[in-house]
């Protein structure tokens, strides 16, 4: 009886390690697996705007903004903690692509109770890319799930060629980033 017992337990612990090794880490409940229509950026003069939104500052950037770039957008939020696990490796990534024209647009979930941190968030966590706050309409324009970070690859003419939701390893960032540049293209 008791070895019957040990055994399931091992079972059941095993069973559990391998779906926390395999299943990513975010703040929230679920994932999206929609898709919104890719934006083709190739015709520079009819670009789709799929956000229009202020910055920290209130400077306004738009998705036409970054025509003709690799782009990655990040939906994150001060209170999530795997989207701070995951800066070191973003910060490490953007320092080495961004040379090459990589962007990063974080985007920030952040509502008006935790809204006031984000700037000292960012201040904390040295981060040089655009950070933008989000609107209703962008949540719904990129069809977010209701985990993050969520994070979404977009190659130079705008279509979207992964999305990654929860923490990712920097290896596993950096294995879609180097599908968003040309062979030639990277170091």
């Amino acid at each position: 009886m008791i070895s019957l017992m040990k055994y399931r337990s091992v079972l059941v612990l095993i069973i559990l390690a391998v779906f926390s090794i395999t299943v990513p880490v975010g703040c929230g409940s679920s994932e999206s697996s929609s898709k919104k229509p890719e934006a083709d950026l190739s015709a520079q003069d009819n670009i789709p705007e799929r956000f229009n939104l202020k910055n920290i500052y209130g400077k306004r950037y738009q998705w036409s903004q970054f025509a003709g770039k690799p782009l990655i957008i990040n939906f994150w939020a001060t209170w999530c903690g795997p989207c701070r696990a995951e800066i070191p490796a973003m910060k490490k990534l953007y320092s080495e692509f961004h040379p090459q024209g990589l962007e990063i647009v974080a985007i920030s979930l952040d509502q008006k109770r935790t809204i006031e941190q984000v700037v000292p968030f960012i201040d904390k966590y040295q981060i040089p890319w655009v950070v933008l706050y989000a609107d209703q309409k962008t949540v719904d324009e990129f069809s977010l799930g209701a985990s993050i970070p969520e994070t979404i690859f977009f190659d130079a003419n705008g279509n979207e060629t992964a999305r990654l939701i929860g923490a990712q390893p920097e290896s596993r960032f950096r294995r879609e980033i180097e599908k968003l540049f040309p062979p030639q293209a990277v170091k």
